[in-house]
């Protein structure tokens, strides 16, 4: 299996899927990351704060130790501006996940849904871009097969005021019982340096997520139909 992954900023894979990101590597997943920007204007948990261009040498530094801690092949960050990348062309960021769709076929994209969870602007450029170049790259025959959402369990949905779009709205759970542990350590590792992870981590001390959930975009899941695991039932 190859999984390709779109981001919008260091970090992003560990507030979401790493836990199963973490359990298809350990099963032989090829996995690939694209970020488009490096953070740099993130609420860091650092005093004195850092520059701009300083703290995103540290978020990237944190994002290859957790990338290796997960078990990615490879991550590629952009330089797109932090908190801009609305303003970017979409054609422009799809272009650079349609190219890295061709470099690394993967038979999985896994990104944002609409609502980018917390409606994050820079999410949801990511969203737009990575969802626009999955269905080019599917027309043009390069072969991606599925297409999933992060998507948080329905109470935090409501919570996120997300609950009417695809990814409030979860159609596959899978087991991370085992590898639930790597989330709360990216989340640690993260946090290092910036104080929304450090305290996502806090949150999770002690109460273990063990099934998470994602929306599967394409093919459509039945109403009802629950999925439990990623490449199953999707057309060649």
């Amino acid at each position: 299996m190859r999984i390709l992954c779109v981001y919008a900023h260091p970090d992003d894979e560990a507030f979401g899927p790493s836990s199963i990101l973490a359990k298809y590597a350990r099963r032989g997943a090829r996995i690939h990351a694209v970020y488009f920007t490096r953070g740099e204007h993130g609420n860091t948990s650092i005093e004195p704060k850092p520059g701009p261009d300083e703290l995103a040498r540290l978020r990237e530094q944190d994002l290859r130790e957790v990338a290796e801690l997960i078990g990615l092949e490879d991550v590629e960050l952009r330089t797109y501006g932090d908190g801009s990348l609305d303003q970017v062309p979409q054609q422009e960021l799809e272009e650079q996940v349609l190219n890295a769709i061709r470099r690394h076929q993967p038979d999985i994209v896994l990104t944002f849904g609409p609502g980018g969870i917390t409606r994050h602007a820079d999410h949801i450029a990511a969203h737009r871009a990575a969802t626009a170049a999955f269905h080019r790259a599917r027309a043009a025959g390069l072969g991606p097969r599925e297409l999933y959402y992060d998507a948080p369990p329905p109470d935090r949905a409501h919570r996120l005021g997300i609950s009417e779009l695809p990814d409030g709205q979860p159609n596959t759970w899978i087991d991370v019982g085992e590898s639930w542990p790597v989330k709360l350590e990216a989340l640690r590792r993260h946090g290092r340096h910036v104080a929304d992870a450090r305290d996502r981590a806090a949150e999770f001390v002690g109460a273990p997520i063990l099934v998470e959930a994602l929306h599967r975009a394409w093919p459509e899941v039945a109403p009802g139909q629950g999925l439990t695991e990623l490449g199953h039932g999707a057309p060649p």
